[in-house]
């Protein structure tokens, strides 16, 4: 074992943390029509195309009760106004809007959103 009691600092070097103290958590839940497939494959496209245009991640979740289908997403945001700003770059992005134009016609209604704050 070595003995490190007379260790000199060389170099500092900083240390830069990022703390999220409010995380926002953005969670969708569609529902789709009775025989339609293919939702989730769908939203993992739109996954990747928010992640290639520098937005959070957006998680796909299978429904394992409830309606037969269902499925859920959640994405990480630093602040409501984060969150709000993508939705205009979301919108003026071909690669995801020609997505969601093939989900539409799948849903039994239009998708459910709702916001949950870090307690």
């Amino acid at each position: 074992m070595k003995n490190y009691n007379n260790l000199q600092i060389i170099s500092e070097i900083p240390i830069n943390l990022k703390v999220r103290v409010n995380v926002l958590i953005v969670q969708r839940t569609y529902t789709p029509k009775p025989g339609k497939g293919g939702l989730t494959d769908l939203l993992k496209m739109v996954n990747k195309n928010t992640i290639a245009i520098g937005l959070p991640e957006m998680k796909v979740y299978r429904k394992f009760l409830g309606p037969h289908g269902t499925v859920v997403t959640t994405q990480e945001w630093e602040s409501i106004e984060n969150y709000n700003n993508s939705r205009d770059i979301v919108r003026q992005t071909k690669e995801i809007t020609s997505i969601f134009e093939k989900i539409y016609p799948l849903l039994d209604n239009t998708h459910i959103t709702e916001i949950l704050e870090s307690a």
